[in-house]
């Protein structure tokens, strides 16, 4: 079957049907995405034959494995998710880690109960031929865990502990202990599929002992680590999971000294063919490269205005001024062991700029569609971590020389949907609101602004990508990052030459829309003189003491990214004012961010944090958001992608006109 099967060319203005061995469209050129698809579900192992295609579409490459031949369609979509369903869309802020539902298969029989659920998992290891590497998709923890470094396993490690929580409080968190769902994709700790958790459900003793299990093949200056964590959880005398995650960030700190990371920046932005103004702005200063040393720490931003010429660039360019400034102190000692700090630094540093956005809208009095505001993507890297934040539908990605994962989920009505469990994500975007923003940088009071900020762990080469939705839109980054990117990373490419090519690749593909890219390559190599081992009672007498001075809640940032659902109301006018801010600094050496206020003042940041996170939507669907929407011209109609028809009651809340054209990436 697979030499007569053919795949679909992504691009929506070709879709020529293409030999399966190619790698590139041989009408167009575009580079043909393959999409590995798990299916749910034992019984489908033998039901369904390699090389069998199912619903003339998915092609199955592997038991429980398909290969989706029409990438170019929206998958099915049920009238109304299951609850066991809606499930992982729910978790759609853990998308890294949690697989997405791609779509399914009706049953063919409706007197049997043989739907087909399809996961998907960003990018998949495949050769140079577009196969699988691994038969399953992605290898298990065992299996690549003896020869990963130190750090990477402590990296591993690391991100189960961050997991533990807000699986929990769904009932799943049992698939943290199940080897054969604990899958790697790279860096990252990934999950096949989800299991819900027995009457009893798992604690942290268990996850000790499934530790335990890895001391024999661990790194040699870790395994006495590792034997005294365990012993210690399995006794239960380390018995909450942020107190374990302080353990674990502590051994990152340690082992990441093992290495030495460099930095390229180059930001370049463009207006596009289309439109008249650039609305766009980045930091540092578009079209110069800016190489940082060992030590030094690089701020890479991007803004994509909202509010038309008269307002969209003056609030993208306010706020490259005044985070560039604001992130820019010396570090101190807390930060180095406390990195949720740096967090709530940026946090803080992002709702300063609102704030000044917000009361220049007041000042002028601008009402409603007519208040400027800007979408933010923003990189900060200290030591081993990088530091993503995001308000917005402008994205950052996260690109090795064999993956690339969008680390964002788009601040929209698609993918608000989505959170609430209302709809499949590939099903939200097909209407038309879809691209509609819910929260951007400036628009209404601080208090109703949720930035999301991530903490990334960099242990080898790598590039993030962050750019407007003038390159994003239509998948351009996940059909050409392979080709375009990768090549950095191997040495054949310069930063700049890079950036300059992604940009043109934004015009004479999309072109629909302003186009800003910040391209931060990171070189990872050993340092000089390798980490002694951790003793264990070293990082508990330096961590835990701390931490129970502290009333913890495990909301705080150890789970940020668990983001909220939100609104942006119009704000009532406001009489304060605001000075003209000053000039963006030399983008040269960029510190730490400024903690400027004293512990105190920090823990009612956590604490104002927490009752933001608790926020529950859900539990009151009926309330839509009053989307942000771009009223500058030259819009673009959505893309005629293939759909379904839309389900009655389902559709997107307050109906407005997309702001650009929906992306078809699930995360």
């Amino acid at each position: 079957m697979d030499s007569l099967t053919t795949l679909q060319c992504q691009n929506l203005t070709c879709l020529a049907q293409n030999p399966l061995t190619n790698r590139f469209c041989e009408k167009c050129g575009t580079p043909l995405v393959k999409r590995y698809l798990w299916m749910m579900g034992d019984w489908v192992r033998t039901y369904y034959r390699v090389g069998e295609l199912i619903d003339n579409r998915y092609l199955v490459k592997q038991p429980q494995i398909v290969l989706d031949t029409k990438p170019a369609q929206a998958p099915q979509a049920p009238e109304e998710p299951p609850s066991w369903i809606s499930l992982y869309l729910k978790l759609l802020p853990f998308h890294l880690h949690i697989p997405q539902i791609y779509g399914y298969i009706p049953s063919p029989d409706e007197r049997l109960n043989m739907d087909i659920w399809l996961l998907e998992y960003g990018t998949i290891p495949l050769d140079e031929t577009g196969e699988l590497i691994y038969p399953e998709l992605l290898p298990t923890l065992a299996e690549v865990w003896s020869p990963a470094s130190d750090l990477r396993q402590i990296h591993w490690l690391w991100q189960m502990a961050k997991l533990w929580h807000p699986l929990q409080k769904k009932a799943v968190v049992s698939s943290l202990l199940n080897p054969s769902l604990t899958r790697v994709n790279n860096q990252l700790l990934q999950l096949l599929e989800l299991s819900k958790d027995e009457a009893t459900a798992p604690n942290l003793r268990d996850l000790g002992a499934f530790w335990a299990g890895l001391i024999p093949t661990a790194a040699a200056n870790l395994q006495d680590f590792l034997a005294s964590l365990t012993q210690e959880l399995e006794s239960g005398d380390l018995d909450r999971p942020e107190s374990l995650i302080a353990i674990l960030d502590y051994a990152l700190q340690h082992y990441g000294g093992g290495q030495e990371r460099t930095y390229e920046i180059f930001t370049c932005t463009d207006t596009g063919p289309l439109r008249e103004h650039n609305e766009d702005a980045c930091y540092p200063p578009a079209d110069q490269a800016i190489t940082l040393a060992h030590g030094q720490n690089p701020l890479a931003i991007v803004c994509d205005g909202i509010g038309g010429q008269e307002g969209g660039e003056i609030a993208a360019q306010l706020a490259i001024e005044t985070l560039s400034r604001e992130i820019n102190p010396s570090p101190t000692t807390d930060m180095e062991f406390y990195p949720e700090n740096h967090s709530l630094a940026l946090e803080q540093a992002i709702r300063v700029t609102n704030d000044l956005i917000s009361q220049r809208n007041d000042q002028e009095s601008r009402q409603d569609r007519q208040r400027m505001g800007t979408t933010l993507v923003m990189t900060f890297a200290h030591a081993q971590e990088m530091y993503a934040a995001h308000l917005g539908d402008s994205r950052i990605y996260w690109i090795t020389a064999h993956s690339c994962h969008q680390v964002t989920v788009d601040d929209d009505l698609a993918s608000r949907e989505v959170k609430l469990g209302y709809l499949l994500y590939r099903d939200a975007i097909q209407y038309p609101n879809a691209g509609a923003l819910v929260q951007a940088l400036g628009m209404s009071s601080t208090n109703n602004l949720h930035p999301t900020v991530q903490r990334l762990i960099v242990d080898q080469d790598c590039v993030f990508l962050l750019c407007s939705d003038g390159l994003s839109d239509y998948d351009r980054v996940e059909q050409y990052w392979d080709s375009e990117i990768v090549p950095l990373l191997q040495g054949e490419k310069t930063v700049t030459a890079v950036g300059e090519s992604l940009l043109q690749l934004a015009n004479q593909k999309n072109g629909h829309d302003n186009s800003t890219i910040a391209l931060v390559y990171c070189r990872v190599v050993p340092a000089a003189e390798p980490v002694t081992p951790l003793v264990y009672a070293e990082a508990k007498e330096r961590i835990i003491l701390d931490l129970n001075d502290q009333d913890f809640d495990p909301s705080q940032e150890t789970f940020s990214e668990e983001e909220v659902v939100t609104s942006i109301p119009t704000p009532p006018p406001a009489s304060s004012s605001v000075s003209s801010p000053t000039s963006p600094p030399a983008p040269t050496n960029v510190s730490p961010p400024r903690v400027a206020i004293a512990v105190g003042v920090l823990g009612l940041l956590a604490a104002i944090t927490w009752q933001f996170l608790s926020h529950n939507p859900a539990s009151n669907p009926s309330i839509s958001p009053a989307p942000v929407t771009d009223t500058s011209p030259g819009t673009t109609p959505s893309a005629p992608v293939t759909s379904p028809s839309p389900t009655t009651g389902t559709t997107p809340s307050a109906p407005v006109t997309s702001p650009s054209p929906p992306n078809a990436s699930p995360n």
